[in-house]
């Protein structure tokens, strides 16, 4: 069966070595030690794909995965897509600002191509393009809203072979599910997304003691008026380690893609913070390169076991200072090293912003119409350590779930029972209805954690 593959297309097998422990690697390494590749697929362009899925399909292969940047969470595929030496290409009109991307490359290979044009992503750059649709919040959502809101056309090879090119005015049911459900409806070939022009931006990142007092300043901060309304700033405030596993430290990310006259306004605001007791400067204000902020957390994450869950506060309000101080006091009980302890709040804007003008129904990724989210990122390069860590990352996120709701755009943990629901919520059963009505023959039931 696998020698027929192999008579179509470029197959890699553990036989293969240093190419198949490179293929098959992936960010979290959870998802190698829990996963059961057996081959590797190497397509050159579409009708490759094509190839590999009808060969899927007449093997009953119910287990087809895709990667690119190699972030794909608990996925159970025995079968993997690698798409990055076929689709590693960005193109861009300099006209309209749209870009066509091939889903075979990073986010940081995505955004140093279309410079000065930027589709809004997430900020990690050595995450795959697969995040444009399955996630992509970052700097650019409160002013352009999140990577699925501005995908303008998919291509898509769904299980019966057949190259899909949807958008809103065509296949509307499958452009609608793409956005969010991707990974269960066939393999994205190319998508054409819109892009902004933001060349560079104004920065900060600054470190405190990890104080109650501490953390809900900056979260006050972030939600006075001049800061919640200006969809031009992105404000991300953390829980993290010092560099040397020594310290705990609360930090906060500004962004601020506006306009270079705005930058006065920005650096007013940014002086509330600047110079006050404790504060450490990790980037100094100042304007920079937009790849600056987009790369900046790369090292920060880098290929490990990893726990991760997403949560958020509903509604257009605050985080309570309840939540502050429980979410703090389960934090400082985790010993630093071997565990890399994370705790991220992102703060969406109010209902003005671009993202929340997005209806929740416009595609498969819900909206909750919320202020704050927060993230636990735990992890760890021992994998001796790697349960411990696991248990240690639920616990703190049981405790945000006293004050947040389970829920968001990407699908990162094994915990939920119904991971479908959790991740669509409302969406949930015309999602459901559009993975039965394009793969009938559920090769990608089961990808990316998913179960249809």
């Amino acid at each position: 069966m696998d020698e027929e593959l192999a008579k179509l297309v470029k197959v890699v097998t553990p036989e293969d070595g240093d190419e198949w422990e490179e293929r098959r690697s992936r960010w979290n390494l959870f998802s190698e030690t829990e996963a059961t590749v057996r081959l590797v697929a190497v397509p050159k362009d579409t009708d490759d794909v094509v190839k590999i899925v009808n060969w899927a399909r007449e093997h009953k292969q119910t287990n087809v995965g895709v990667r690119s940047g190699g972030h794909g969470f608990f996925s159970s595929a025995e079968v993997v897509v690698d798409m990055r030496e076929g689709f590693n290409y960005t193109t861009v009109d300099e006209a309209t600002g749209i870009c066509t991307i091939g889903m075979g490359q990073t986010l940081g290979q995505v955004d140093e191509r279309t410079q000065p044009w930027h589709v809004p992503v997430g900020v990690v750059s050595h995450t795959g393009c697969g995040l444009l649709v399955t996630g992509g919040v970052g700097y650019l959502c409160k002013a352009h809203g999140a990577s699925a809101d501005n995908i303008i056309e998919c291509t898509i090879v769904t299980s019966d072979g057949t190259v899909h090119t949807c958008s809103k005015d065509h296949e509307p049911d499958l452009f609608f599910a793409v956005r969010g459900a991707a990974p269960n409806l066939g393999v994205i070939t190319q998508v054409k997304a819109q892009g902004y022009k933001h060349p560079d931006a104004l920065c900060t990142l600054r470190a405190w003691p990890a104080t109650s007092d501490n953390l809900k300043r900056l979260i006050a901060w972030a939600d006075q008026d001049a800061v919640l309304n200006d969809t031009n700033m992105t404000v991300y405030i953390a829980l993290i380690p010092s560099p040397d596993l020594k310290a705990r430290l609360c930090a906060i990310h500004v962004v601020c893609v506006g306009p270079e006259e705005e930058d006065d306004k920005y650096r007013e605001l940014i002086g509330q913070l600047e110079g006050t007791d404790g504060d450490t400067p990790l980037l100094p204000t100042s304007r920079v390169p937009f790849s600056t902020p987009q790369t900046i957390f790369d090292a920060t994450f880098p290929k490990q076991f990893w726990y991760v869950s997403q949560t958020y506060f509903p509604g257009d309000v605050t985080i309570a200072d309840a939540a502050v101080d429980d979410t703090l006091n389960e934090w400082s009980k985790i010993p630093l090293g071997p565990t890399v302890p994370l705790v991220i709040f992102e703060q969406r804007g109010n209902q003005t912003s671009a993202y929340h003008k997005f209806a929740s129904d416009s595609c498969a990724q819900p909206r909750f119409g919320q202020r704050w989210e927060a993230y636990v990122f735990f992890g760890t390069q021992d994998k001796e350590n790697a349960e411990a860590m696991r248990s240690q990352g639920r616990a703190v996120k049981d405790t945000i779930l006293k004050h947040a709701h389970p829920g968001g755009r990407c699908h990162f943990t094994k915990d939920e029972p119904a991971r479908v629901d959790f991740y669509y919520g409302p969406n949930t059963d015309k999602v459901r209805q559009v993975v039965a009505k394009y793969d009938p023959n559920r090769l990608f039931a089961s990808c990316n954690g998913m179960e249809f």
